[in-house]
């Protein structure tokens, strides 16, 4: 493997193992940290970036956190379809919905997945089910306000009830892209529809 690629499977199991892939949402975390000092990022990495900048861990700067308009009819039926077998615990029809390749960030860089396997890795990364509450298109983007639920196989936590935001690019019936939002938009990245 080339040096400084990135895999979903690898920084999944990584992140994973630290506790930085959560579901948040609402007035919760969206990340944790570990009790070891040692294991902790440096003070320096824990400062939100600049203004108009964005931090390893956030999407693109690219992607917009607002709708601007209405979804898709093809993205609102894939969204919801992929949501029911995650809701269900079933992870490996979940990830059937994940186009080979797509790209998927959730408190972690941004991940290429690129096999079948890590497409179940980023599934399984994600300890809640989720129903779609709102949502409203971006461009390419659909932006969605999930409300977290329990799923078989999974726990959620206290994150059940809470809500999270997210940013999914569907293309030929597939996700393509998948970015973990703030769970609240910015100021300064257009008007909500």
């Amino acid at each position: 493997m080339a040096a400084g690629r990135r895999t979903a499977a690898a920084l999944v199991a990584a992140a994973t193992a630290i506790g930085l892939v959560g579901c948040g949402g609402g007035g919760h975390a969206t990340s944790t940290s570990t009790s070891t000092r040692a294991a902790q990022p440096s003070e320096a990495a824990q400062q939100p970036p600049p203004a108009g900048q964005h931090g390893e861990l956030d999407p693109p700067a690219s992607v917009p956190d607002r709708a601007t308009g209405p979804a898709t009819r093809e993205a609102r039926e894939v969204i919801n379809a992929w949501l029911r077998a995650l809701r269900r615990g079933d992870v490996e029809r979940a990830a059937r919905y994940f186009a080979l390749p797509s790209k998927f960030q959730n408190s972690t860089p941004v991940l290429t997945v690129q096999t079948k396997r890590e497409r179940i890795a980023i599934n399984l990364s994600l300890p809640c089910g989720a129903k779609a509450r709102e949502m409203g298109g971006a461009g390419v983007y659909t932006i969605v306000t999930f409300v977290l639920t329990k799923r078989p196989g999974a726990d959620c936590g206290t994150g059940v009830g809470g809500t999270a935001r997210g940013a999914i690019r569907v293309e030929r019936r597939r996700i393509k892209e998948w970015y973990r939002l703030p769970d609240k938009p910015s100021e300064s990245n257009g008007p909500t529809a």
